[in-house]
């Protein structure tokens, strides 16, 4: 019994034990993983893009159509490179998109509204020296600047005292058209020269220098007869006269010709054959003419302190033979 009773004790108290056991809670679900993801997304506050272009500029076609009266150069720089040439003699080169007269400076600005890259200032007492008001006859004209580039207030500037130091450019086919009564061109005029005056003059010549003379010939349109060298023409501007001189150098651009009669061309006596003339010659006018002695009439103009004529026709040429 003692077995038995004991046996029973112990088989009651393992019972007992797991039958007081806790229940094991139920299984938790499986967390799903969370989604990654970048809270501050990186982007670019100020996008970089391409600023239009300056207002300078012109259109391309419009800049097919022009033309600059002394050709190519290769001094030339762009009006937005000015600044970084300070000190240099430099020809700048962009379109004057305002001008102001300020009494005691006229100001010829390039760039945008209250942006301007660079000045041409050109003082009071020059201003006589150009046929119009500076602040009007530049005034949205595409130009070239010839100078000494300064800074003045952090900007470039070049100081104009001379008309040579500006040059326009001009629409293919425009004639030179300048109100110049410059008073020292008057002051140098010669006189008219006529036969008889040629005469009168050849009698007061020794005999023999008197001799060898040949008579004055006018030319073939002539209209006041003078016939004149091509170093006084600055001194008949606004006359329609004939010119003679040798043509020592020519030049096609593409757009006109120049027939030159000096090496220094920028400030002496030329003629401009445009485009549209160039078909009524019997060869390139810039072949035809090289090296030969002419007789030229036409109305002498002024542009960019020069004289010139600009032919339209044949019969405003003769080689002198």
């Amino acid at each position: 019994m003692g077995v038995i009773q004991r046996t029973g004790i112990l088989i009651g108290l393992l019972y007992y034990s797991v039958a007081c056991q806790p229940a094991a809670p139920p299984a938790l679900p499986t967390p799903e993983p969370e989604p990654t993801y970048t809270l501050y997304p990186t982007y670019t506050p100020y996008p970089t893009y391409t600023p239009p272009p300056a207002q300078s500029a012109l259109p391309s076609a419009e800049v097919e159509k022009l033309v600059w009266p002394t050709g190519p150069r290769d001094d030339v720089i762009p009006v937005e490179d000015a600044a970084d040439f300070i000190g240099e003699a430099l020809t700048v080169e962009g379109r004057v998109t305002r001008t102001h007269n300020a009494g005691s400076a006229v100001f010829l600005n390039f760039g945008l509204a209250n942006q301007e890259i660079f000045t041409a200032v050109i003082f009071p007492d020059d201003w006589p020296k150009f046929p119009a008001p500076p602040e009007t006859l530049f005034a949205g004209k595409l130009v070239r600047v010839e100078g000494v580039i300064k800074e003045y207030q952090g900007k470039p500037e070049i100081i104009i005292k001379d008309p040579w130091q500006i040059e326009v450019a001009l629409t293919l086919g425009q004639p030179v058209v300048s109100n110049c009564d410059c008073q020292q061109a008057q002051a140098l005029q010669p006189p008219t020269v006529t036969p008889t005056a040629l005469a009168a003059a050849l009698e007061t010549l020794p005999a023999e220098i008197a001799a060898t003379a040949e008579p004055m010939e006018a030319g073939p349109a002539a209209v006041s007869g003078t016939v004149i060298s091509w170093v006084d023409a600055a001194a008949y501007a606004g006359q329609t006269v004939t010119v003679e001189g040798q043509v020592v150098d020519t030049y096609n651009s593409g757009k006109v010709v120049l027939l030159n009669f000096d090496p220094d061309f920028r400030t002496t006596f030329k003629v401009a054959i445009f485009a549209d003339a160039w078909s009524l010659f019997p060869a390139p006018p810039e072949e035809y003419y090289r090296n030969k002695l002419v007789r030229v009439t036409g109305q002498i103009q002024m542009y960019q302190n020069a004289p010139e004529i600009v032919v339209e026709q044949p019969d405003q040429i003769e080689i002198v033979e």
